[in-house]
């Protein structure tokens, strides 16, 4: 393991978390009631698919700005859900 190959995994991580923080934050705010789980953790869910299929893809694909953007579009997507 090579200190890039930390490096990359840490921007992903910290786009998923900083995501679902910034979600659950937005929830409390903008919602009455607390929505289920699932939509809460969406941008985790990213972080787990990029753990187990990130090294099967090209790196043309494989990009830490395209999992963080990835990660960041499913708190929007996970909020949208929850605000119907």
């Amino acid at each position: 393991m090579d200190a890039e190959s930390v490096r990359t995994d840490l921007v992903v991580a910290a786009a998923a978390a900083g995501s679902t923080v910034v979600l659950v934050i937005a929830f409390a705010v903008a919602l009455p009631t607390e929505p289920r789980f699932y939509l809460q953790s969406a941008p985790l869910s990213v972080y787990f698919v990029y753990i187990l299929i990130h090294r099967k893809l090209p790196d043309s694909v494989d990009q830490p700005a395209s999992w963080a953007g990835l990660a960041m579009i499913a708190a929007i997507v996970a909020f949208g859900i929850a605000a119907l």
